[in-house]
């Protein structure tokens, strides 16, 4: 009876894992680009926040520099929990040990002048990997 029970947990344990380790978040308009797809896609001095807008969407996060200029940054990123570490922590100790996610970030910064048009701006497409308890980075 205590070993039927034990099978029910972890077949359990495992469903729920296996549903939730994979995560996407941030602006979806960012998705698939790569940095080759942006450079195509904004002019320094000529494309417009607004233009901006119109294809990216709200920005991530919006900050200022010292003299007043905007900064939007964009971000999305496409993880899964669904690693060697992980999967050993649930199995072995129903997950008491930590996780570990692994994936893939991408990232565009654009900073733009006094008249909204684009003055610099980056994209950047990385991996990204972070951990808790045991698997702490």
């Amino acid at each position: 009876m205590i070993l039927f029970d034990m099978k029910k947990i972890i077949t359990s344990l495992l469903t729920m894992f296996i549903v939730v380790s994979c995560a996407d978040v941030g602006n979806k308009s960012i998705k698939n680009v790569s940095e080759k797809q942006v450079q195509a896609q904004i002019e320094e001095g000529v494309t417009t926040r607004k233009e901006i807008n119109d294809l990216f969407g709200g920005p991530f996060e919006t900050t200022f520099t010292d003299s007043g200029e905007m900064i939007y940054r964009y971000q999305y990123d496409d993880t899964t929990a669904l690693t060697a570490e992980t999967v050993g922590s649930v199995l072995l100790t129903f997950g008491l040990a930590g996780t570990k996610t692994k994936g893939q970030r991408n990232e565009l910064t654009i900073l733009f002048d006094e008249n909204d048009i684009v003055k610099k701006f980056n994209m950047s497409n990385s991996d990204i990997e972070t951990g808790t308890l045991l698997f702490a980075n």
